[in-house]
C-alpha cells in the first residue's frame, strides 16, 4: 500500500502534467527546434570562433546532423518531429496534421529557434566579443553573423540573388530536397 508521501507526490505530478495534446505538441516543437539550433549553431560557433582550430566543415556537418537527429528523437513521439515550418506546412497540406495546429507549431518553432540562438549567443558571448575586438560584424574576415543565418557572397548581385531564389528552375532543387526530407519523415512514421 502506498504511503501518504507517495500519494502526495503522485498527486503533485498529476496536477503538474499537461492535459492538452496541443500544449504537449507545441512544447515538443519548441524544445525540438531549441535543441537543433543550440547544438547546430553551437557547432558552427565553435569552428568559427576558434578560427577552425577546434573544428571545421566536418565538425559543423556532423554537429548539425547530430542536432537534427537529437531534435527528432526528442520530438517525434509527441509531435511528429517537424522542427521546421515548411515540414509543418507540408504535413497540413498532405492531411497529416489539422490546419488549426499550424500556427501553434510555427509559433513554437520560431520561438524555439530564437531562444536557441539567444542561448548560443549567451554561451559564446565572450568568444564573440573577443573575436573582432568587441564588434559584431556581419561579413568579412571577422564576421560572425553567419553563425546564426546564411548570407549571399559579396559577388552575388541583386538580379543574381533574384534568379537564385526565383521559382524556376532552381526552386525545383529546393522542392526535391524538401520532398526527400518529408519522405524520410513518412518512412519513420510507418504509416501509408
Amino acid at each position: 500500500m502506498p504511503s501518504e508521501k507517495d500519494r502526495a507526490k503522485k498527486n503533485l505530478v498529476q496536477r503538474l502534467a499537461l492535459k492538452s495534446c496541443l500544449a504537449k505538441e507545441t512544447l515538443s516543437e519548441f524544445l525540438g527546434t531549441f535543441i537543433m539550433i543550440v547544438l547546430g549553431c553551437g557547432s558552427i560557433a565553435q569552428a568559427v570562433l576558434s578560427r577552425e582550430k577546434a573544428g571545421g566543415i566536418i565538425t559543423i556537418n556532423i554537429g548539425f546532423a547530430t542536432a537534427v537527429v537529437m531534435a527528432l528523437y526528442a520530438t517525434f513521439g509527441v509531435s511528429g518531429g517537424h522542427i521546421n515550418p515548411a515540414v509543418s506546412f507540408a504535413m497540413c497540406t498532405f492531411g497529416r496534421m489539422e490546419w488549426f495546429k499550424f500556427p501553434f507549431y510555427v509559433g513554437a518553432q520560431l520561438l524555439g529557434a530564437f531562444v536557441g540562438a539567444a542561448t548560443v549567443f549567451g554561451i559564446y558571448y565572450d568568444g564573440l566579443m573577443a573575436f573582432a575586438d568587441g564588434k559584431l560584424l556581419i561579413t568579412g574576415e571577422n564576421g560572425t553573423a553567419f553563425i546564426f543565418a546564411t548570407y549571399p557572397k559579396p559577388f552575388v548581385s541583386v538580379p543574381g540573388a533574384f534568379v537564385d531564389q526565383s521559382p524556376w528552375p532552381r526552386r525545383i532543387t529546393h522542392i526535391k530536397g524538401s520532398s526527400r526530407i518529408l519522405s524520410a519523415i513518412r518512412g519513420v512514421e510507418h504509416r501509408p
